[in-house]
């Protein structure tokens, strides 16, 4: 609804931002949210309590947010600026962008602990409430015509706001327990969860960089209508890649709930299966009706067809990425994730002596180049986990 009701340019500016704005979120977390599922499901084998890890690791994103809203600052001002944006448009852009991340981060982790406490439907209200107001906030720019980047932008801040409210009120007292006594459980517990962070901190920072990079792509070379199609044609690939967030947030939790080895790897197989037939009954539907998707986008965007099959199966990639590293994730198995910085450099430095940024298609094969590398890559560390699972090795 966004993109049919913003002007293209307008709508360029808001996804550099919301570009921006992901990798506050992203970075800010740098594997500390997930992290989560290894001590949950550690702490349910044992029988022990893991609400210190919860406050370990909210301290934690709340801590390294100042350092990614500084850097994300400076890239929207400067790249925003390339592109012919004034500066009191991208000042504000910038101040909501930052109360939405805070925010967010917020309703983010607290939904994800709820999920792992088998507790759905508080989490899915925190979610629904953020999408709701966000949707609401359509409503509104299309009845009053506030056709504009900071009107989206907006919308945003306010559904994280929400989100953060309703999270926090379903928080039941041990999980905000503060108390000095507790306080000291907590740093040691941080210290551990750095232990978990530390070997995927490199891929999780090059994650959380890439859509600002390929956003910052498609600014450098091309112009405010690339980072328009980019965005747009990414809105397209959410809807493909629906399965990887239902993955996540409520497949994830329920299998590392599973203690018994061979139905945890029974349950594994069965959910590729699930993946793979998903997958493919999209790209076929993509493929044979392209015009129908891109008619959501509207008139500016049209004949895309070819952009639009290279961001569904860029999707459809890192759909099947975040399942890989979830299970790696959860069961602790991050030996080697340091590695995959060197891979993912070397490939990327490659795809720039092929590719051509100046076109929007050009700019998409970079980051479908870079899912199927990180793809690749954590498939290899989840078959050498399930060869040592029986030796409880991580």
């Amino acid at each position: 609804m966004l993109v049919r009701l913003l002007p293209v340019n307008e709508y360029g500016v808001y996804t550099l931002v919301l570009a921006a704005f992901s990798f506050i979120c992203t970075f800010s977390d740098m594997g500390a949210t997930e992290s989560l599922a290894y001590f949950r499901r550690r702490a349910g084998i044992r029988n022990r309590s893991w609400v210190h890890y919860f406050q370990a690791a909210l301290r934690f994103r709340q801590a390294v947010f100042v350092f990614g809203f500084v850097a994300s600052a400076a890239y929207v001002f400067f790249t925003a600026r390339h592109i012919g944006e004034n500066t009191q448009t991208i000042l504000t852009a910038i101040l909501l962008m930052g109360f939405a991340a805070w925010f967010a981060i917020q309703s983010g982790i607290i939904a994800y602990a709820l999920k792992l406490e088998q507790r759905f439907r508080q989490a899915y209200a925190v979610e629904i409430s953020n999408e709701a107001v966000k949707l609401f906030a359509i409503i509104l720019i299309w009845f009053f015509g506030w056709v504009t980047s900071i009107s989206g932008m907006t919308g945003i801040a306010a559904g994280a706001l929400i989100a953060a409210i309703l999270a926090n009120s379903f928080l039941v007292h041990p999980l905000i327990n503060t108390e000095k006594q507790k306080r000291q459980r907590v740093r040691r517990s941080g210290r551990i969860l750095l232990g978990q962070i530390m070997p995927v901190l490199p891929g999780n920072i090059h994650f959380a960089l890439q859509g600002p990079l390929i956003t910052w792509l498609a600014a450098y070379y091309g112009s405010v209508i690339n980072v328009a199609e980019v965005g747009a044609l990414g809105r397209i690939g959410l809807l493909v890649s629906v399965i990887a967030g239902f993955t996540v947030t409520v497949f994830i939790p329920r299998l590392i709930a599973i203690k018994d080895g061979a139905l945890f790897i029974k349950r594994y197989l069965q959910w590729w299966l699930v993946l793979i037939v998903f997958s493919g009954v999209m790209m076929l539907a993509i493929w044979t009706f392209p015009e129908a998707l891109l008619f959501l986008l509207g008139d500016a965007y049209s004949g895309l067809n070819v952009e639009l099959m290279v961001v569904a199966a860029t999707a459809v990639i890192w759909s099947w990425n975040g399942y890989l590293y979830s299970v790696n994730r959860a069961m602790g198995w991050v030996r080697y994730q340091e590695y995959i910085l060197i891979a993912l450099i070397a490939g990327q430095v490659s795809m720039f002596a092929y590719l051509e940024f100046s076109s929007t298609l050009g700019v998409l094969f970079f980051g479908m180049g870079t899912a199927l590398l990180w793809v690749t890559y954590q498939l290899v560390l989840n078959a050498t986990g399930f060869m040592k699972i029986d030796k409880h090795d991580n």
